[in-house]
Parts: structure tokens; C-alpha cells; sequence
């Protein structure tokens, strides 16, 4: 047993235990918003943000990985990835619940029409406190995807400004975003937020979280900077760190009880959620487990599943009145409802709407590295007398 080396790190195209830490959170979310009382001690609605440190982390990787192959970034290239990736699936399900609230006669009594000025545009975390608790809004969950949606729009540019620099320079601009927003925390809901979700969701935290990830990245993929990080990778650490991780989310509920300061503990959690990210780049039992088929199958699916969890949910108590009670039975039901759904919208538009991205990139890569002007071809003289 050996750590992995950088140059093994830099050969990864893919991590596959990451697609089943993505299964875990979707699933702990779901179980959170329906497994009722007796499953608050999960503390499901932390899953968000392993999913925040995991976003930050990839998408750097992707940004810093362009970069080393092609010697720059291509910020269209990426937003062209991003459309693709986000958007077909996000508006698919969305105006599915709303098609559905409006064949049942419903679409405006529970006020969708109000919700468009904040879901259309991507400002879902803004959504009035009141209209987001209201029991008939199965979409208020998208509120991540507002925070992350401005997180890919800002985060890549910076990337760029960094340029072909020293990974020390990423590191700085990296840390000093980080500083900025930690200073904001007191404008956009304070450090103690008295178990007030509504005060947590316009906190700055949710960038710093995102943050952590990113500044991961960067690490792991700067030669010099990896050797900070390499023992990590030990196949004997992912054990303790996945210990470590799983006792200190289980208790994030009753830390932020007793202490009100859900924002440090976010920041905690987010750095032990990194230390985990690493210790799962090696060969070892976790990676095994988290990395099998059903894991990767379920982790490929979490983003839609995640979204149709709220609808899903009110589909099965509309129909079996029994899991109108939020129990263990009723999240089980409701997952593979919401799996189910989700892998309809995987097959048929989440995952060819990624490779009709892939093939828009691939035809402006071929153009661009067309000649500017066609070849010159020579053309016979013209005679004299003609």
C-alpha cells in the first residue's frame, strides 16, 4: 500500500468514487425532506453542500486539466458545457411541475406564476422565505442551483485572469475571493443564524464552501503543491477520514442547535469534506464501494434526482394517501419515484443534450483550427489572342 503520486493523479480522466459521494448526498437530501423525525439525525440538508465542494472541485479540475492540454481556457468552450449540462434538465423538470399544477387546476393558487421572476433567471436562493415554505412549492430545492449557477459564471473568468501563472497565484486569488466573502457573511445573514434556513440560503458561505473545493483543485493538480496533500491519499486514511466525516455531519443538526453558528460549522464540514475528496483518489475498500455500478448508476442520476425529489413526493401521498406521513417507508418510496423519473430525464435529455454540447465544441475546435483562407490554387494564364 502506497500513496498515489501526482503524475497518477494527473493520468485520473475520471473519479469514480466521487459519482457515488454524488449518490450519497442526493439520497441523504431526499431521506432528509421525507424520512420524518426519525431520520433528522442525518442531517440530509448538509448533502448541498458536500454537493458544493464536489462542484468546486470538479470544475476546476476541468478548467486547470483544459489549460495544461491546450495552454488556455476557452470560456465559451465552458459555458457552452454548462447550458448543456444544466439547463435542458433543470427547465424539463420545472415545467413539467408546472404543467402538472396546472392540468390539476392548481397552478395558480399555489402561486407559480410569482416564482417565475426567481426560477427563470437563476435567483432562486432570493425566493421569498414565505413563498419557499409554502406547502404547495415542490421546486424551492433548486435554490443550489442559483448559488452555483453564479459560482460557474464568475469562478472561470477568474481562472482566466490567473492565466498560465504559477499555481501560487491561483492559490492567492483563490484565498483572497475567499476572503471577501467571508467578510461578507455578516451582510448576507450574519455568523449566527439561529437555526434560520431562510437567513442560511443568501449567506456568502455557500461561495466559500464552493471555494474550498476549487482551492483543492488547484493543489492537487500543481506538482509542488501536491506533496501537501499526497499522504492523504494512503489507502489506510480513507477509512478515518470517511469516519471523521460521517461523525461530524450526523451531528451538524444538533452542533447548529446548540451553537446557532451553522456558518462555521459549514466551513469545518467543507474542509473535511476536501480532506475526504482526497483520500478517495487511491485504490482502497470505500473507493470500492462508492465506485460499484448501482453507486455510479444513482450518482449519474443525482442531479434530476434531486430536482423531482419535491414533485415526486407529492405524486406518491396524492396517490397512497399513506405517505402522507413522512416516515422511513415514505422516503424509500419517494427516492425510487424521484430515481425513476430521473432516469427518464437522463436517458432522454440530460445526457444527449451534454453530448450535443460536446459536438457544438468539437465543431468550433475543427473550425478554429481550419485555415483562415482556402488554399491557393493556381490558374491557368489566359491567351494573348483570346
Amino acid at each position: 500500500m502506497r500513496t498515489l503520486t501526482h503524475a497518477e493523479f494527473m493520468e485520473m480522466r475520471r473519479f469514480p468514487a466521487l459519482d457515488g459521494l454524488r449518490a450519497f448526498a442526493a439520497v441523504i437530501v431526499v431521506v432528509f425532506h421525507f424520512g420524518g423525525a426519525e431520520w433528522k439525525w442525518l442531517s440530509g440538508w448538509v448533502g448541498v453542500y458536500l454537493f458544493f465542494v464536489l462542484s468546486g472541485f470538479l470544475i476546476t479540475t476541468l478548467l486547470l486539466r483544459e489549460q495544461d492540454t491546450k495552454g488556455r481556457i476557452s470560456l465559451k468552450n465552458f459555458y457552452i458545457r454548462r447550458v448543456f449540462r444544466i439547463m435542458p434538465p433543470y427547465f424539463v423538470i420545472f415545467f413539467f411541475i408546472m404543467a402538472f399544477f396546472y392540468l390539476r387546476g392548481d397552478f395558480f393558487t399555489i402561486r407559480y406564476p410569482e416564482t417565475l421572476k426567481y426560477y427563470l433567471p437563476f435567483m432562486n436562493e432570493f425566493l421569498p422565505a414565505g413563498m419557499a415554505g409554502a406547502p404547495n412549492d415542490y421546486f424551492s430545492g433548486s435554490w443550489t442551483l442559483g448559488i452555483e449557477q453564479k459560482f460557474y459564471l464568475v469562478w472561470p473568468a477568474l481562472m482566466v485572469v490567473a492565466g498560465v501563472a504559477a499555481a501560487r497565484r491561483r492559490v492567492y486569488i483563490a484565498l483572497g475571493a475567499m476572503a471577501v466573502l467571508i467578510a461578507l457573511i455578516p451582510l448576507t445573514g450574519g455568523w449566527f443564524t439561529a437555526y434560520s434556513m431562510s437567513a442560511l440560503y443568501t449567506s456568502s458561505v455557500h461561495y466559500v464552501v464552493l471555494l474550498v473545493g476549487a482551492l483543492l483543485a488547484i493543489v492537487m493538480n500543481s506538482k509542488r503543491l501536491y506533496a501537501f496533500v499526497q499522504p492523504l491519499t494512503h489507502p489506510l486514511v480513507a477509512p478515518v477520514s470517511i469516519i471523521a466525516f460521517v461523525v461530524l455531519h450526523v451531528n451538524m443538526e444538533t452542533l447548529w442547535h446548540s451553537t446557532g453558528n451553522a456558518v462555521v460549522l459549514l466551513l469545518g464540514y467543507a474542509v473535511l469534506t476536501a480532506a475526504l475528496i482526497v483520500s478517495l483518489m487511491n485504490r482502497n475498500p470505500v473507493t470500492w464501494v462508492l465506485s460499484t455500478a448501482p453507486m455510479r448508476f444513482v450518482g449519474d442520476r443525482s442531479y434530476s434526482l434531486y430536482l423531482f425529489q419535491g414533485i415526486a413526493g407529492f405524486m406518491v401521498a396524492s396517490m397512497l394517501p399513506r405517505f402522507q406521513v413522512y416516515g422511513t417507508l415514505t422516503a424509500v418510496v419517494v427516492t425510487l419515484v424521484s430515481l425513476l423519473l430521473a432516469d427518464i430525464v437522463f436517458r432522454w435529455v440530460e445526457h444527449p443534450a451534454i453530448e450535443l454540447g460536446r459536438r457544438i465544441i468539437a465543431r468550433r475546435s475543427q473550425k478554429a483550427q481550419a485555415p483562415v483562407n482556402p488554399p491557393h490554387k493556381e490558374v491557368p494564364p489566359v491567351p494573348v489572342n483570346a
